[in-house]
């Protein structure tokens, strides 16, 4: 009976009972399906719950909200009413954005830049007297 009660008291002081979500990145995200499907931290949501959960979360309205959707996506029209639903509950700063991602091509040490450009040759200055 004891071990319970110890078990239950764990379980309710590790905050097991609300929702607040840490994000990891500099600004909110969610991500936009081409079908119309909403994904937030993971997991689906309706995009009538957005606004509740941002709020839940304690994201403040005047932050960036980054709203992924795909590179090639053949309509505008899902993603900009998900921005005028999150304008209407007061987030003003939603930004549609695409995939991040970085890439570099190194062969080798980079060059010198003063190699690469030919040497200025100076003319030679005549003083008449």
């Amino acid at each position: 009976m004891l071990n319970r009660v110890l078990v239950l008291a764990a379980v309710l002081l590790a905050g097991c009972t609300h929702e607040k979500y840490l994000v990891d990145s500099k600004h909110p995200e969610v991500e936009y399906s081409e079908n119309g499907d909403l994904k937030w931290h993971d997991r689906f949501i309706d995009p009538e719950d957005l606004p509740g959960l941002l709020e839940k979360s304690g994201v403040d309205r005047k932050a960036q909200i980054d709203i992924r959707v795909p590179e090639r996506i053949h309509s505008l029209k899902g993603p900009r009413q998900l921005l005028f639903m999150l304008r209407r509950a007061g987030y003003t700063r939603g930004v549609l954005v695409t995939k991040k991602h970085a890439s570099s091509n190194a062969s080798g040490p980079s060059p010198d830049p003063a190699r690469l450009q030919p040497p200025v040759r100076q003319k030679r200055m005549i003083r008449y007297k």
